[in-house]
């Protein structure tokens, strides 16, 4: 008997400085995810296991084994009566007897565990997340079980520090400053990867190249602290008033780009014309006085994948090409590329 509980410990041991060695420096919490549930199957008596996020009161699956086919295509919520008592006590939740429990009322339909871990993992004393580990026995698991499960937790949670000061570190890389729309340097990585998602899905992609009207003119006149304001008032315009799926990007100065998939020409036509109407209508100070027309205003070039251009450099030519095209026509307008340009 001895011989064996120190088998289990020293596999305990052996896992955990794996765990260790595996998640190091790892900032990707679902990878660090992914490793500790392989390591909590290949150490716990356990059919299912899985590590749930706590996000903008969405629950979200990081990493599982056999934890969705136990519960079936049950949607996890703060509502559940289990998750909710965690959150709300930050204690862990530990039945040998599930089906004698309280919590089987909120069990979906079919499910069949009959021993149950569930334990938070926390953050400045806040629940962010949980470790769940099910069994299709009972009594399946001990209190060695349990602790080792809590010492995991803790692992996640300093994974979940570093993970969100990672992506925040990110996000700083990639976005501009000062209008904090996407920056030239993720336009250029985007814009890749959309064209060849696009030809991928046999989907067009269009692409908008805004320039601000007379900005010199606005500047000069006000200075560049307005300058500024006005720039991120028009950002703030344009990347409200987008599909889910587009993307602004700053592109230099008073320049912005715009991917948006999935929309052919005409799709794009009409969505930058929505955006031109929006500027021309939006009151900024100082354009009366400072602006030809009175207005600060935008003129917009719309190419498209890929009847305009088949690469990324030949879409970002049409497109500047069919912004110059507009401006040339007067301004405050949308020009579309031809290649007699």
């Amino acid at each position: 008997m001895e011989d064996r509980e120190t088998e289990k410990e020293l596999k305990r041991l052996n896992a955990i400085t794996r765990i260790h060695h595996s998640i190091g420096t790892n900032l990707r919490l679902k990878e660090i995810s992914r490793i500790l549930v392989r390591e909590l199957i290949e150490i716990v008596n356990c059919d299912g296991c899985a590590i749930l996020l706590i996000k903008d009161n969405k629950v979200e699956i990081l990493a599982e084994s056999g934890f969705a086919k136990t519960v079936g295509k049950s949607n996890f919520d703060l509502g559940k009566p289990a998750i909710d008592y965690i959150i709300q006590t930050g204690e862990c939740i530990s039945i040998n007897d599930v089906l004698d429990s309280t919590i089987t009322s909120c069990l979906p339909e079919g499910c069949s565990m009959q021993s149950l871990i569930c334990t938070p993992i926390m953050e400045n004393k806040e629940v962010r997340g949980i470790i769940h580990l099910d069994s299709l026995k009972k009594n399946a698991f001990d209190k060695d079980d349990i602790e080792l499960t809590k010492l995991l937790a803790n692992e996640v949670s300093i994974a979940i520090e570093r993970s969100i000061l990672y992506s925040q570190i990110l996000d700083i890389s990639v976005r501009d400053g000062l209008t904090e729309c996407f920056n030239r340097r993720k336009f250029d990585v985007d814009i890749v990867a959309e064209i060849a998602n696009a030809k991928q899905r046999r989907k067009p992609l269009s692409m908008l190249m805004i320039d601000i009207d007379w900005f010199k003119n606005y500047n000069d006149s006000h200075g560049h602290l307005k300058g500024d304001i006005a720039l991120k008032q028009i950002s703030v315009t344009l990347t409200h008033n987008l599909r889910p799926l587009d993307r602004v990007y700053r592109y230099g100065g008073e320049e912005f780009a715009v991917l948006l998939p999935d929309a052919n020409q005409d799709a794009a036509l009409m969505i930058a014309e929505r955006l031109r109407k929006l500027i021309e209508n939006e009151n900024i100070e100082g354009e009366i006085k400072s602006q030809p027309n009175k207005k600060l205003s935008i003129s917009i070039g719309v190419a498209t994948f890929p009847t305009d251009a088949n690469r990324n450099t030949g879409l970002i030519e049409a497109a500047d090409s069919a912004l110059y095209r507009a401006k040339r026509a007067g301004r405050n307008r949308i020009g579309l590329y031809n290649n007699t340009n």
